[in-house]
């Protein structure tokens, strides 16, 4: 079954039936936030941009570029996780918003999905840093999508 799901998203996403999903990555970490870029787009799934601060982001939200999903880090600049939900919420309701980060507290995580995120990764110290975890609930989400709009 995940094999016909992954297979219809692929040929919905190259065939132009729906546009490449856009990816903002949100990461004070330059390298951190361009390694996950560097993983989205070898797929040549997604179209992905990344930004080092979660002022940035709503910046660019504000020019009215809306990504279909948004992976951040629970603290962006001086907002924690709850009051960037928030404010990313009031631009555009329609994100999917996955948080992304070291921080392992299972009431935050779960605070943050019951305000509205889809997901919480966790990073670890595997050589990847949970990056294919990531990937992984990132391309169920994208074949959810597709599916729903079949």
């Amino acid at each position: 079954m995940y094999r016909k799901v992954q297979n219809l998203s692929d040929k919905i996403c190259t065939s132009g039936m729906m546009k490449k999903p856009v990816i903002f990555i949100v990461d004070k970490n330059p390298a951190q936030g361009n390694f996950i870029k560097y993983n989205l787009e070898i797929k040549r799934l997604y179209s992905v941009q990344v930004f080092s601060s979660g002022e940035e982001c709503l910046y660019r939200m504000l020019k009215n570029v809306h990504p279909d999903f948004l992976v951040t880090s629970f603290f962006t600049d001086n907002l924690n996780g709850f009051e960037f939900l928030r404010k990313v919420r009031e631009i555009s309701p329609s994100i999917q918003v996955i948080f992304f980060d070291a921080f392992e507290d299972p009431q935050i995580a779960a605070r943050l999905l019951d305000a509205g995120a889809c997901d919480y990764v966790v990073k670890t110290n595997n050589p990847d840093g949970g990056i294919s975890v990531l990937l992984k609930n990132l391309r169920y989400l994208l074949n959810k999508k597709a599916l729903a709009n079949v």
